[in-house]
C-alpha cells in the first residue's frame, strides 16, 4: 500500500523487535543446573533475613517494603516493562532506542533515523513498543503544555485503538481526537458541529490539520481500517513536518504500512544476557538482601526461554519473587510452564503467568483485580477512586487485632493495592510529589486475561452503546442471557438505545465512560436498579439530579463529579448506606437537610472551582446548615462553606477526619476550629481559607496539633507563623498564601526533616530569606512566587541538600540573580517566570550560564518570552 499525502509526509515510527536465540551451557532438558548448593546452605544461617516458614510472612515484608518505597519522593515507579529495565541496567531509557527519539533544546525530534518517513511499530505486545513511545511522547506532551511554551509541536493525542475497528469505533476515535483539540484549544470552534457522520468528522479535522504542526500516536493499532480512514485527517502541507506514531502488533499491519517508500523500520534489540540477567534478578530477589548462587543456572534458563524480552522477564520474575528461594520450587515453576516455554510463543508465555499469578492470588485479591474489568483498556485509574469502589464494594476485610484498632477500611485497601502492585499485576501511572501513587493501570495484555475472567465469573461486563437508533443486538443479548454483578457503559448514547438493556435489576455497579456526557440521563435509569451500590456517572449529561436515586437503598458510592447538577433532591436522605458521595467540580453549593441521615459517610468531596484556577477566592465549597454532627464516620471532608460560623462548633464531633478543608473561615471562629482540629487525631491534610484574600486567619490557639498531620495549607493573613506548626513532625507540605508575614519563617521551619514541598505566595513581606547549613535537609521542591519585597535569596553550603525543584515568580524587587543557587548540589529544574527584566538580562552573563549548565533543566517566561535551557542529555 502506498499512501499519498500531496507532498506532505507526516513521520511515523515503526519499531521492530529482534529476537534473540541462546541455548544456555547450564541448562539441560529445559532446567538449569544447580552449581551453588553446598554455598546457599553454609550461608544459609546468615542469610536468613525474611522468616521462610510461610509465603505470608514474606509477603507482609513485601507490603511493608512497597508502601515504604511509595512514599519516597525518588522512589522507583512501576513503569512499563522495557521502561522499568532500562532503570534497573543503569542506562537512559533513550539509550534502550538507540537515541532515536533524542530530543533537541527546542523540542523537536533529531533527524538522525526519523528523517522525513513514517515510522512504523512492530511485533507482538510483550516487546515494549507502547512503553517506549509513551516515554518519548510524554516529553513532548510536557513541553507542549509548559506556560507560554513554544513546543515544535502544537498538538499532541494518544490515541489507544480498539480491538475491532468497526465504522462505529472508528467515529468514536475520530470524537477522541476531537475533543482532545477542544480540550487543548477552546479557539478551535470550528470542529464543534452537529453533524456526527465520519465523512464530516474527517473533513473537520482535514480543515483543522491544514496548517498545524502535530504529534499523534495511536497505539495498538490491529487492522488498517482505521487507517486507511485518518489518512485523508491529516495535512498536506510540507512545511509543518507533522509526525505519526504507530504501534501494531500485527505484522501484516506493519508491512503494509512499512511498503510506503516514506516508511523507515527501527528495530529493538533484545537485552544483552547480561542485561536480561540483571532486570531478571532485580525483579525476581528484590526483596531479598541476599544472593542465591545456586539459582544461577535455572535464572538464565528462564531468561533465555524469554528470549530476553522485558515484558516476558518481568511477567515471570515477578511470579517468581512470590515462590520460595530454592530449586526445587524453582524448577516446579519451570516445568509448569515447560509446554508454554518450549513453543517459544512469548504472547503465551506472558498470559500463562499472569494466569498462574492471578489463581496465586488470596481470594480476596483476585476479586479487587476483576474491578479493573469495568474500567475500559488502557485507562488510567484514580488509586484514590479504586480504593474507594473497594470498600463500596465490600472487597475489604475489616481486622480485628486491637494493635490496628485506628487503621481505616481505606488504609487496608491501600495496602491490597500494595500487594498487587508488588506482585507486578498492577503498575502505577502517576506519583504525586512524595511519591504516593496517584494513578494505576494494568497492562493491556493482563486486561484481556481480567476481562475473559470477568465474562466468565459474571462478575462484571461492558456493553457498547452506539450512535445508531437501532443498535447491534450483540451487546444486549450478551447482557440479558447474562446475570453480570458490574457493568460498564462505553461509547455513547441515548435514552432509546439504554432501555433496550433490560437485565440491569441485578446489577451492582454502573460506570458511564468516554462520550456518556452526550447522553442524557433520564428518570427512568434511575429506576432500573435494585441491588445498586457503586453508580458513577461522571462526566454523564446530567443537569438535575431526579428523585428517584432515593430509591437505591443498597447505594455506597455516587460520583457525580463534573456533571452540571445544582443541587440534590430531599430523597438523598434515603441513602443511609451511602459510604462515598463525590460531588466536585458540579454546582452544587448547598446540601439539604436529609444529609445528616447518611450516618455511614465516609467521604463527603464537594467544590466547584471557576476560571479552572485553585486558588482559594475562585473555590466555592459547599454549606451544610444542619445535622453535621450526626455524620460521625466521615473521613474526608473537602471543602465546607464556614461562612456560616455555627457549623464549626458542629466539627468537635467529627473525630474520624483524615483530610479536612474549609473556605470563608471568619476570624472570629478560629479558636472555635483549632477546638476541633485537636480532637481529629487522625487528621493527615488541613486546607483552611479565611473570608477573602484579605481575611485574618485566627489559629494560634492550637496548642496539640495532630500528630499524623502531614499536609497543610493556609491561605488567609497570619502576620505571624503560629508557632504550632514546628512542631508537626511529620509535615511533608506546606502551603502559606496571602499570609503577610513579616518575620523571616526559615528559623521555624529549618528543622522539619520530612517537609519536602514548601511554596510562598504572597507569604512574606520582607526583602531576604536565608538558608542556613543544615537547613530543611529533606526539601524536594520549593516554589517563592509573587513575594513583592524580596530581595535576596542567601543558600548556605549545606543548605537544603536535596532540592530538586526550585522556582522563582513574580518577585519585582529581586533584579540580581541569585548565585547561592550553585550551592544547591542536587537541583534538577529552576523554573524563573515573570522577573524583572534587570533581573533576566544579568542571568545571561557568563557566570549564570556555568550555574545553568549544571542543572538539567532551566526556564524562563515572561508574557512575552519563553526560553528554555535542557541539559539532560548534554
Amino acid at each position: 500500500m502506498t499512501v499519498e499525502l500531496g507532498q506532505q509526509t507526516v513521520e511515523v515510527s515503526i519499531l521492530v523487535t529482534r529476537t534473540a536465540h541462546y541455548k544456555s551451557p547450564n541448562s539441560e532438558n529445559g532446567v538449569g543446573q544447580n552449581n551453588g548448593t553446598n554455598i546457599r546452605t553454609n550461608d544459609r544461617k546468615h542469610a536468613k533475613v525474611y522468616p521462610r516458614e510461610a509465603r505470608n510472612g514474606i509477603l507482609d515484608n513485601k507490603i511493608d517494603y512497597l508502601e515504604n518505597k511509595m512514599k519516597m519522593v525518588e522512589g522507583e515507579l512501576r513503569e512499563p516493562a522495557a521502561i522499568e529495565a532500562v532503570k534497573y541496567l543503569n542506562c537512559g531509557r533513550d539509550e534502550l532506542i538507540c537515541g532515536s527519539y533524542n530530543f533537541n533544546g527546542n523540542g523537536s525530534f533529531s533527524s538522525a533515523v526519523f528523517g522525513s518517513h513514517r515510522v512504523r511499530k512492530k511485533e507482538k505486545g510483550e516487546k515494549g513498543k507502547t512503553a517506549i513511545v509513551k516515554n518519548v511522547y510524554s516529553k513532548q506532551e510536557q513541553v507542549s503544555l509548559q506556560k507560554n511554551g513554544t513546543s515544535y509541536f502544537e498538538f499532541c493525542a494518544w490515541i489507544t485503538m480498539s480491538r475491532s475497528q468497526v465504522d462505529d469505533e472508528q467515529n468514536m476515535l475520530i470524537r477522541q481526537i476531537i475533543e482532545n483539540i477542544l480540550e487543548k484549544d477552546p479557539g478551535a470552534a470550528t470542529l464543534r458541529s452537529e453533524t456526527t457522520t465520519l465523512e464530516s468528522r474527517i473533513r473537520k479535522l482535514k480543515e483543522y490539520f491544514e496548517d498545524k504542526r502535530y504529534l499523534i500516536v495511536f497505539d495498538d493499532m490491529q487492522d488498517l481500517n482505521f487507517w486507511n480512514v485518518i489518512q485523508y485527517a491529516l495535512n498536506q502541507n510540507s512545511s509543518t513536518s507533522s509526525k505519526v506514531i504507530i504501534t501494531t502488533r500485527d505484522e501484516s499491519v506493519a508491512n503494509m504500512i512499512g511498503s510506503d517508500h516514506f516508511v523507515s523500520v527501527y528495530r529493538v534489540e533484545p537485552l544483552s544476557l547480561s542485561d536480561a540477567l540483571m532486570l531478571f534478578r532485580h525483579k525476581a530477589f528484590q526483596f531479598e538482601k541476599v544472593e542465591y548462587p545456586e539459582l544461577n543456572g535455572l535464572s538464565e534458563e528462564f531468561v533465555e526461554k524469554c528470549n530476553r524480552v522485558p515484558l516476558a522477564i518481568l511477567a515471570i520474575a515477578s511470579h517468581l519473587a512470590t515462590k520460595e528461594k530454592t530449586t526445587t520450587e524453582w524448577r516446579k515453576a519451570l516445568i509448569q510452564l515447560g509446554s508454554r516455554l518450549q513453543s517459544n510463543h512469548l504472547l503465551d508465555i506472558v498470559n500463562q503467568v499472569m494466569l498462574e499469578s492471578y489463581h496465586d492470588l488470596p481470594s480476596h485479591l483476585r476479586r479487587c483485580i476483576l474491578y479493573f474489568g469495568l474500567f475500559p483498556e488502557g485507562y488510567f485509574i484514580s488509586c484514590m477512586t479504586l480504593i474507594r469502589l473497594w470498600v463500596a464494594g465490600g472487597l475489604v476485610e475489616e481486622k480485628r487485632d486491637s494493635s490496628e484498632e485506628d487503621t481505616s477500611m481505606e488504609e487496608l485497601a491501600k495496602q491490597y493495592l500494595a500487594e498487587l502492585v508488588c506482585r507486578c499485576l498492577v503498575h502505577v501511572s502517576k506519583v504525586d510529589f512524595d511519591g504516593r501513587p496517584k494513578t494505576c493501570h494494568v497492562y493491556n495484555l493482563m486486561h484481556k486475561l481480567i476481562a475473559r475472567i470477568c465474562q466468565e465469573q459474571m462478575f462484571c461486563d461492558q456493553v457498547k452503546m452506539k450512535d445508531k437508533t437501532t443498535p447491534s443486538s450483540s451487546n444486549y443479548s450478551k447482557l440479558d442471557s447474562s446475570d453480570p454483578r458490574g457493568l460498564s457503559i462505553i461509547i455513547n448514547s441515548d435514552a432509546a438505545a439504554m432501555k433496550r438493556v433490560k437485565n440491569w435489576k441485578k446489577v451492582r455497579s454502573c460506570f458511564v465512560f468516554d462520550d456518556a456526557k452526550k447522553w442524557l440521563v433520564t428518570e427512568e435509569f434511575f429506576s432500573s436498579f435494585m441491588l445498586l451500590s457503586q453508580l458513577d456517572l461522571s462526566n454523564a449529561r446530567l443537569d438535575n439530579l431526579p428523585k428517584q436515586v432515593g430509591n437505591l437503598l443498597n447505594l455506597k458510592y455516587l460520583s457525580l463529579r463534573d456533571t452540571n447538577i445544582k443541587s440534590l433532591p430531599e430523597s438523598i436522605g434515603n441513602l443511609e448506606r451511602l459510604q462515598t458521595l463525590d460531588l466536585k467540580r458540579t454546582q452544587v453549593h448547598e446540601l439539604p437537610k436529609e444529609i445528616k441521615n447518611l450516618v455511614k459517610l465516609c467521604h463527603l468531596l464537594a467544590y466547584f472551582i471557576y476560571n479552572q484556577y485553585s486558588d482559594l477566592d475562585r473555590l466555592q465549597g459547599v454549606k451544610v446548615n444542619e445535622g453535621l454532627k450526626n455524620l460521625t464516620s466521615l473521613q474526608k471532608l473537602s471543602f465546607l462553606d464556614a461562612s456560616d460560623g455555627s457549623i464549626i462548633k458542629e466539627l468537635e464531633q467529627l473525630k474520624k477526619l483524615r483530610k479536612l478543608g474549609i473556605i470563608k473561615l471568619r476570624e472570629v471562629y478560629g479558636d472555635a476550629l483549632c477546638k476541633a482540629i485537636e480532637n481529629m487525631t487522625h487528621l493527615c491534610s488541613l486546607s483552611i481559607g479565611a473570608m477573602g484574600n484579605d481575611g485574618m486567619l485566627k489559629l494560634e490557639s492550637l496548642r496539640n496539633p495532630p500528630s499524623s498531620l502531614q499536609r497543610l495549607y493556609l491561605y488567609g493573613r497570619l502576620e505571624k507563623l503560629p508557632i504550632w506548626i514546628k512542631e508537626i513532625p511529620n509535615l511533608v507540605r506546606l502551603y502559606l498564601k496571602w499570609s503577610s508575614l513579616k518575620e523571616d519563617p526559615l528559623p521555624y521551619l529549618k528543622d522539619l526533616s520530612k517537609l519536602l514541598y514548601l511554596k510562598f505566595y504572597e507569604a512574606y513581606g520582607g526583602d531576604e530569606l536565608h538558608f542556613n547549613n543544615g537547613w530543611l535537609k529533606g526539601l524536594k521542591v520549593l516554589h517563592l512566587e509573587s513575594l513583592p519585597k524580596l530581595k535576596t535569596i542567601k543558600i548556605a553550603k549545606g543548605a537544603i541538600p536535596y532540592l530538586a525543584e526550585l522556582k522563582i515568580g513574580k518577585c519585582q524587587k529581586m533584579v540580581t540573580f541569585p548565585r547561592d543557587i550553585q550551592n544547591l548540589t542536587s537541583l534538577q529544574k529552576l523554573y524563573l517566570y515573570d522577573m524583572q527584566e534587570q533581573f533576566i538580562n544579568e542571568s545571561r552573563s557568563e557566570d549564570c550560564k556555568i550555574i545553568f549548565n549544571k542543572i538539567p533543566l532551566v526556564e524562563f517566561s515572561n508574557d512575552d518570552h519563553f526560553s528554555t535551557f535542557n541539559n539532560a542529555d548534554a
